[in-house]
This record gives structure tokens, sequence and C-alpha cells, in this order.
């Protein structure tokens, strides 16, 4: 890659498929991905994008800047099983919970729908990339 380093380069680093940075096999997936505007000036804050969800071919980085007080957002929290989690439960992991949480269930419907039906996925991935973008536009306001 040439050019100049900004965050919408590295987006489209790791989304690279031909370099081997994106990986989408059925032996190992690319999880989830994350690239961070870190400034020099300390008055201006670091903005994360994260995936979230696996293959970032298929998904939409979305920016955090992280805050005190920050608010938790449930849909993006795996669920809670309390006394009933497998993990506390004695024998332990006896069952294996749904863990899934919105997003990820989100994206793989986003998935499913992007595999099976090419005039919905794409414009399904029209409607992601521009919201992408109005969040790389609304991060770069700003940082300026």
């Amino acid at each position: 890659y040439t050019g100049e380093v900004s965050a919408r380069a590295m987006i489209d680093v790791l989304r690279d498929k031909d370099s081997g940075v994106c990986v989408d096999s059925e032996s190992f997936l690319t999880t989830a991905s994350i690239v961070s505007v870190l400034p020099q000036d300390p008055s201006f804050p670091s903005v994360h994008y994260f995936t979230g969800t696996p293959d970032p071919s298929r998904s939409i980085f979305k920016p955090f800047i992280f805050v005190d007080d920050v608010k938790l957002v449930p849909k993006v929290q795996s669920p809670s099983f309390g006394d009933d989690d497998p993990a506390k439960k004695i024998p332990r992991f006896q069952e294996k919970p749904d863990r899934r949480h919105e997003l990820y269930k989100a994206h793989e419907w986003a998935r499913s729908l992007l595999e099976n039906d090419q005039d919905k996925g794409q414009k399904l991935m029209r409607i992601m990339l521009d919201l992408e973008k109005q969040g790389l536009e609304a991060m770069e306001d700003i940082l300026t």
C-alpha cells in the first residue's frame, strides 16, 4: 500500500483478502478488527473504529471515543446468565449457552443475505458502507 496513512486507508488494508490480512476460510476467520487514531495533540480525543463482528470485508467499522461515565449499549453486550451461567454451575460447562449479542446476530443475518441474495446483499452493503463513511466523516470533523 502506498499513500496517506489514514483511518480509511487502514480499514482498506484490514479488508484486503488478496494480501491475506482479511481471512475468511473454513479453517480460520478474522474475528474482529480495530483501527485507532491517536492524535499527537493530547487535547484531541483518540478515536477507535471497531467492527465487533467477523470478516471486516462484510462488516462496518463503527467509531468510538472512550469517555468517563460511558453508557453501555445493550445490543453489543453478550447476554448475562447470572447464577445459571454454565461457567458457574457445578459441574461446570455442561451446557453451551448462546452468548451472541444482538449486533453479532444482525451481522450473521446480513452475512447470510450477502451470500444468498446478490441484489439485496449488494444493496445492504452499500447502505452499511454509507453509514461507515458517515461515521468516518463525523470523527474527522471532531478531530479538526
